[in-house]
């Protein structure tokens, strides 16, 4: 007897019954390769990478501080103490540290010591962050930019006192009566914690940024981040060109602004390319924050009345030579943004 053989039809159950998983040598029963899932295939949830400030991953479970980034930051913290209570203690009416009583007693000089105090009040915040674990996730937009001020004033600070150091040296300056009356302790003091707090605080910001982000690789430069940077490098040559002619600082402290001025123009200018390195990075980073600060600071010490920088005649010059500072700093400071996002097509 002949049979026929009925023909097989696929059913809808069929096509949704799952089907065992083919093993091969690269392919565990478990299902995934040893690695997961290729980047192009690997799910959208799941344990979030390191500095995300969403991470929900137990602090146990995060990098690692080290004993480096923590004892440079409790050394900042430490940098800070001394100058915040020097303040603190202007504001409140004391005349510690002062040669004349009632020095510092003018609207102009509060608010100039209220705004340093709360500057130095920030660094805290930012060492105290950096010497903890849960410090990963804080946000780079939150963290990102009074670092990058930081850098700026703390930065220059460490260039600058060795060479005017030298500079008083070799050349010791005049005597002159023109000083503002505070005990010379109190300027040894400052800017000892100054350059203590920008070893600290710059130095813990270095393991940080090395730990966060020191794995990515730069993304290829856009025509728009291109265009960008070339501004950005013509306008903070320029300005620290305007700076050196027509300000009214001393001529050691003109020239080292322009070498920092030219050291960052030339790194936004060498991120233009594909192949720029990440000392480029750092250089336009410290670079433009000095810019941006410290133009800012000078114009702002000329133009506000206080007891430390007095003048018959306002130095025009002066003022638009620290604005020109400020806003060529802040333009490499968005197109350096521009270049590590990526972005500005």
């Amino acid at each position: 007897m002949h049979t026929t053989d009925t023909p097989t039809t696929t059913t809808h159950d069929d096509e949704t019954r799952p089907r065992p998983a083919v093993l091969t040598p690269d392919r565990p029963p478990g299902g995934l390769p040893p690695g997961g899932l290729p980047p192009d295939r690997a799910p959208t949830t799941g344990a979030p990478t390191t500095g995300d400030p969403t991470d929900r991953r137990p602090t146990d479970e995060l990098p690692p501080v080290g004993p480096v980034r923590r004892g440079l930051a409790a050394f900042a913290i430490l940098m800070t103490l001394p100058y915040l209570a020097l303040k603190v203690a202007w504001l409140a009416g004391s005349d510690i540290g002062l040669a004349e009583a009632g020095f510092g007693d003018s609207p102009g000089m509060i608010a100039l010591n209220v705004a340093t105090a709360g500057l130095d009040v920030v660094a805290l915040v930012l060492a105290v962050v950096l010497i903890t674990r849960r410090g990963i996730r804080a946000p780079a937009w939150l963290t990102l930019p009074p670092l990058w001020i930081g850098a700026g004033l703390l930065g220059q600070i460490l260039v600058s006192m060795p060479v005017l150091l030298v500079a008083g040296i070799v050349d010791p300056p005049e005597p002159t009566t023109e000083l503002p009356p505070i005990e010379g302790w109190v300027f040894g003091m400052v800017y000892a914690g100054f350059a203590g707090l920008g070893i600290g605080l710059l130095g813990a910001f270095a393991v940080y940024t090395w730990t966060r982000w020191g794995r990515r690789t730069l993304p290829p430069v856009t025509g728009g981040a291109r265009a960008w940077l070339a501004t950005a490098a013509t306008a903070v040559l320029g300005a620290s060109v305007v700076h050196l002619l027509v300000t009214d600082a001393g001529l050691v402290q003109r020239v080292i602004d322009l070498g920092i001025g030219s050291v960052a123009a030339g790194a936004l200018w060498a991120l233009r390319t594909d192949g720029a390195r990440r000392v480029a990075v750092v250089l336009a980073f410290a670079g433009t924050g000095a810019l941006a600060a410290w133009g800012t600071y000078l114009g702002v010490v000329t133009i506000v009345p206080n007891d430390l920088v007095v003048y018959d005649d306002l130095p025009w010059g002066t003022v638009v030579a620290s604005a020109l500072r400020a806003l060529a700093g802040i333009v490499g400071g968005l197109a350096l943004v521009a270049r590590l996002r990526g972005s500005g097509r």
